[in-house]
């Protein structure tokens, strides 16, 4: 029996093909253009799979239960040490068994829902092809609610949430429009609720406006509409979406549904966020974004430097770009420059309450094929109300 029956993804079955071969984490990870600590996340994910149906040969479990169903226990007897007889007990999971209902309706909607978005025309006006724009997206928390008389500060909601980003990515393009390729990079806490529960990814209770659904369709519309200008704009178009500590699960959704969505326009690339870290290289330039949360700069830069070697060596100009923390703060760490991004929401009552609160902005910068960073811009909230 092999690992490759329990795998999900093709990633995965590439991955445990080797693995069962007998290559190492580190030439897969190379073969793969993978860094070691994904590979070795794919192997624990694929190994807990198969322990939940009941086979994990290092523990003497060698009899898996049907898909849908999960190993509640297993009685192995043993003589001389070695196992003789097992006595597996399984009952249905419903959980696993509602992903697998779901799994097969999204195929059989998926000719249907792939490549929705009509090709918009490439721009005619001619751009610099050495030069990318950033547009970075701090925590936006599209689904909060602040009501002003409450927390002192402005008020926001789904329409001004709405409005203000795409305001914001608008006025950033006015000075961006000769770059050939423009990034639209979340750094995490794009959407306030994680679930229906109007919670945190970790089940903190939040300020929300109205439900969930609405913030889903909201959060599809500002892509469609920020996105498409972005098509007139610049020759591609990328979309990095990190998870952050609010939308650690509803992150992945999105970024799927934007994949799938955009999936016939090939000037639209959409990177994957499966990892808490999410990076790209721009000729010389290497950046990597994480969300900011459950980690210190100092380990952010030591992962960095870790499991991004190669990339590390390939380049001149390093950046390590999150959010989190909802204010502007950098530090140059042995030949990386980190930042922390400002946001354009305004604290919500707890925040307000306990005195937090800082300089509202979003920012664009502009990468050079060759020399870095060539210029950055930045739109403050008072100019977008």
């Amino acid at each position: 029996m092999s690992l490759l029956q329990f795998c999900k993804t093709e990633r995965q079955k590439a991955i445990i093909s080797r693995v069962e071969k007998g290559v190492s984490q580190r030439v897969i990870a190379k073969e793969l253009g993978l860094a070691r600590s994904t590979i070795v996340s794919h192997l624990e994910t694929v190994r807990g799979y198969a322990s939940k149906q009941g086979y994990s040969p290092d523990h003497d479990y060698t009899h898996p239960v049907p898909d849908g169903y999960i190993v509640k226990g297993v009685s192995t007897y043993y003589v001389d040490g070695k196992p003789v007889g097992q006595w597996v007990k399984s009952q249905s999971d419903k959980e696993h068994a509602l992903q697998v209902a779901l799994d097969h309706f999204k195929l059989g909607l998926k000719d249907e829902l792939k490549g929705l978005a009509k090709p918009v025309p490439k721009p005619k006006t001619k751009k610099h092809k050495s030069r990318m724009a950033v547009t970075i997206v701090g925590d936006h928390h599209l689904g909060m609610l602040a009501w002003s008389p409450e927390t002192g500060g402005d008020s926001w909601d789904l329409q001004i949430a709405q409005e203000t980003l795409i305001k914001g990515v608008d006025k950033l393009m006015q000075s961006t429009g000769d770059c050939a390729v423009g990034v639209l990079l979340n750094v995490g806490d794009l959407i306030h609720a994680n679930s229906l529960k109007g919670d945190t990814g970790s089940g903190t209770a939040l300020d929300v406006e109205g439900r969930q659904g609405k913030t889903i369709r909201a959060a599809g519309n500002l892509f469609q509409i920020i996105v498409t200008r972005m098509l007139q704009q610049y020759d591609e178009v990328w979309l990095i979406n990190a998870r952050g500590n609010h939308d650690p699960d509803a992150s992945l959704w999105l970024n799927e549904m934007l994949r799938m969505y955009y999936d016939k326009d090939k000037r639209v690339k959409v990177l994957d966020n499966f990892n808490k870290f999410i990076y790209f290289e721009w000729g010389k330039n290497f950046v990597v974004t994480h969300h900011g949360d459950k980690i210190r700069t100092r380990q952010l830069y030591e992962a960095i430097t870790r499991d991004y070697a190669e990339q590390w060596g390939r380049s001149k100009y390093r950046f390590a770009w999150t959010g989190h923390i909802h204010h502007k703060q950098a530090e140059e760490l042995g030949g990386l420059t980190w930042e922390s991004w400002s946001v354009l929401p305004p604290p919500d009552a707890w925040h307000s309450a306990s005195g937090y609160g800082a300089q509202r902005s979003i920012s664009c910068v502009v990468l050079d094929k060759e020399h870095g960073e060539f210029s950055r811009f930045k739109v403050g909230i008072e100019a977008l109300q």
